[in-house]
C-alpha cells in the first residue's frame, strides 16, 4: 500500500508529553492504520490504547472471517467492540489516567474513523476539506442530557467539564468519572476516491487554534507529509497552542492513483 505519511510532536508548554500515536499495515488484508491518543491525568492510559487498540480490532476481525457470512458483523461493530475491551481493560489494570483517541483505518478503498473526546481526523476534498469526526464536549446538548440522566453534572466557569472534572464527555478510561464519562465511539465509513487526497489526525493542541481548512492547506502546501506534520505543528505554537501536539498527516494520493489502475 503506497501511503506516505509523516508525524511529529511537542510537548509545548507542558511539564510532561502524555500523547501517544500508532501506525499499523497488514498488506495481505490491504489494512492500514494512523491512530492518535491524546492522554489526561497520566499517559499510561494513551499507550495502552495505542498498543492494544487496533491489534484487538484485527483479532476481532479474523474471527469474523471465519464465521458464515450471513452471521458476520461489520468493521464499523468491531472497532466499537475493540473501544469497549480495551476500556475495560484501562480499568481491570487499575489506570487513573484517561485518553481520548482518534483512528483512521483504510481498507483497500474504504476508511473507517473514529473517535472519542477532541482529537480529530480532516480528509481532504474537491470542495475542500471535511471533518469525519465530532469534538465529544459536555456542552453538547445531546452530551450533556446523557451524562445529567446518569446523574452527573457538568460544571465549571469558562470550560464546561463533566463533574466540574473533565473538559470531554468521552474518552478511554477515566475510572473516577465512569459512567459519565464513556468509551462508546463515533464511527463512520466511506470510500476513498480521487477527490480526497490528504487525511490529518491532530490533537486538541491544534485545534484549539487553527481551523481544517486552514490545516489541510498547510498539508496541501509542504514538500512533503513530515514537513506537512511539521509545518502544523510549528502554525499551531506561532498562534499560541501551549498543549502538547501530536499531527500526522497522510498522503493519498499515490494510493488512490493505483488503486484505481
Amino acid at each position: 500500500m503506497n501511503i506516505s505519511y509523516g508525524f511529529i510532536e511537542d510537548i509545548g508548554q507542558r511539564t510532561s508529553m502524555e500523547d501517544a500515536h500508532a501506525f499499523y499495515h497488514v498488506p495481505e488484508k490491504l489494512f492500514f492504520s494512523a491512530e492518535i491518543y491524546d492522554g489526561h491525568g497520566g499517559k499510561r492510559a494513551a499507550q495502552i490504547a495505542a498498543e492494544m487498540l487496533t491489534p484487538c480490532f484485527l483479532r476481532l476481525w479474523k474471527m469474523e472471517a471465519q464465521k458464515p457470512l450471513k452471521e458476520r458483523r461489520g468493521e464499523s461493530e468491531l472497532l466499537r467492540q475493540s473501544y469497549m475491551e480495551v476500556d475495560d481493560h484501562i480499568l481491570d489494570t487499575g489506570v487513573e489516567s484517561g485518553t481520548t483517541a482518534a483512528t483512521f483505518y483504510i481498507i483497500d478503498k474504504k476508511f473507517i474513523a473514529s473517535n472519542v473526546g477532541d482529537t480529530r481526523v480532516i480528509i481532504g476534498t474537491k470542495a475542500g476539506v471535511d471533518l469525519l469526526t465530532v469534538d465529544h464536549k459536555p456542552s453538547l446538548p445531546e452530551e450533556r442530557s446523557r451524562i445529567e440522566e446518569l446523574g452527573g453534572k457538568i460544571l465549571g466557569y469558562g470550560i464546561p467539564r463533566v463533574q466540574g472534572i473533565l473538559a470531554v464527555s468521552r474518552a478511554l478510561g477515566d475510572v473516577g468519572l465512569k459512567p459519565f464519562v464513556t468509551c462508546e465511539p463515533r464511527v463512520v465509513e466511506g470510500h476513498l476516491g480521487m477527490e480526497n487526497d490528504f487525511v490529518v489526525l491532530a490533537c486538541d493542541g491544534v485545534w484549539d487554534v487553527l481551523n481544517p481548512q486552514d490545516v489541510i492547506q498547510i498539508a496541501r502546501s509542504a514538500e512533503n507529509p513530515r514537513d506537512g506534520a511539521r509545518q502544523i505543528k510549528e502554525k499551531a505554537l506561532d498562534c499560541g497552542s501551549t498543549d502538547n501536539i501530536s499531527v500526522i498527516v497522510l498522503d493519498l494520493r499515490n494510493y488512490l492513483q493505483t488503486s484505481n489502475k
